[in-house]
């Protein structure tokens, strides 16, 4: 039995090797991920062509064509990721509902506190809470996982020399890195001790090694986001200003806020840093009027620019009154997508056009669980699938 299942390998191998490695290539970038996986089970020479630098770069290139939706799905130490196809922009009648497809559903020790942006792909899990040790005392756990849920891997990122630490997560865009920037803060929240490990592919990965800042400073760990090879973060010093760390080149600039603002909320907007201010508040409701928005022209010469965006009058007959709504990017200067903070039947986003002046309703199918308990949901713009292995 065993050397008839070798004699039809053999025979696979041979009728498929006389088709062009970059032909094959091209044939399997247009499968399913769920196909890609089983494709990889059928002789050992497609696994090789799967398993090809080439074809992960192909298949990258061609997703990031045919950008997606992301949706992590949050409850305690469970996420469940999703993702569907990515509407262009809002039209002028509501488009038919789009179908999400299950991803991959990740279990952590503790309750999940906060999830990063998509990038490349990737998107970073912040677990903490405490759990028991021997039945009598009980520990404080904190961890980072960089998942894929393109691919079901996930990658505890190692702990500094501190149980007080904070840690972001970028993308180096010119090198294609990923990379953790790390930092270890005192009692008074001011941070030291800043530190970067860089995520290697095929076990060219590193260790933790310190990297200048000059200017300690107390943040918080969920405003935070890479855009375009930065990472900006918010500084709660008396003077509130925005860190920025560039990935590839590891250095920092120091950028002060336009204005006096509390609790802004931090966006990619249109490739640029946003910082949103809510004048009804937190999120966004059926009852709100306007946001507020101050977008980062030019980092080194801290230049913001400001923009006032009154919600269309029929935003109030749209929006359910019961809905929490956050602003999860934009699509254009002009129009803004927003999403619930919990799931719903059926969940839903919306497409706010400010120059047209509409507000377009798109429905999500399949992410109807059957608990009957209520999710947070993360929305993510501008999704990839890459299915690269990533190591330490």
């Amino acid at each position: 039995m065993k050397e008839s299942r070798r004699r039809k390998d053999r025979e696979t191998d041979q009728q498929h090797s006389s088709l062009p490695m970059e032909l094959m290539m091209d044939i399997f970038s247009r499968l399913s991920l769920k196909s890609i996986a089983t494709c990889r089970c059928v002789s050992k020479q497609w696994a090789s062509v799967l398993g090809h630098s080439g074809f992960r770069d192909l298949l990258l290139t061609r997703s990031q064509a045919r950008p997606r939706l992301l949706f992590a799905c949050v409850e305690d130490n469970k996420v469940i990721f999703l993702s569907s196809p990515q509407p262009q922009s809002s039209s002028p009648t509501p488009p038919p509902p789009v179908a999400a497809d299950y991803h991959m559903s990740f279990s952590f020790d503790h309750p999940v506190q906060d999830i990063s942006t998509s990038l490349n792909g990737f998107v970073c899990v912040y677990t903490s809470g405490y759990r028991s040790v021997n039945a009598k005392k009980s520990l404080e756990g904190e961890e980072l996982v960089i998942c894929n849920p393109s691919t079901g891997q996930s990658l505890t990122v190692p702990r500094m020399n501190s149980s007080r630490m904070t840690r972001f997560f970028g993308y180096d865009t010119i090198e294609k890195l990923h990379k953790v920037l790390g930092m270890i803060w005192l009692q008074d929240d001011r941070t030291v001790d800043h530190q970067v490990l860089t995520l290697g592919v095929g076990g060219g990965g590193t260790t933790w090694r310190t990297t200048g800042c000059g200017v300690p400073c107390s943040t918080w760990q969920r405003q935070n986001i890479c855009i375009n090879g930065v990472i900006y973060y918010v500084a709660r010093e008396c003077d509130q200003m925005i860190v920025c760390f560039d990935v590839r080149s590891e250095k920092y600039i120091f950028v002060k806020f336009p204005d006096m603002i509390f609790w802004p909320v931090v966006l990619d907007f249109y490739g640029k840093l946003a910082l949103v201010v809510l004048v009804s508040g937190i999120a966004l409701t059926a009852t709100s009027e306007s946001i507020v928005m101050w977008v980062l022209q030019d980092p080194g010469r801290c230049t913001w620019s400001k923009r006032v965006y009154i919600l269309p009058p029929m935003w109030k007959d749209v929006v359910d009154p019961r809905e929490h709504l956050e602003i999860v990017g934009g699509t254009g200067p002009d129009e803004l997508v927003m999403s619930p903070r919990y799931s719903s039947q059926p969940f839903h986003f919306y497409y706010c056009n400010f120059l047209k002046e509409t507000v377009t309703r798109v429905v999500i199918q399949g992410m109807a669980f059957g608990s009957g308990r209520r999710y947070s949901i993360h929305t993510y713009l501008n999704h990839v699938e890459d299915v690269k292995r990533m190591e330490l």
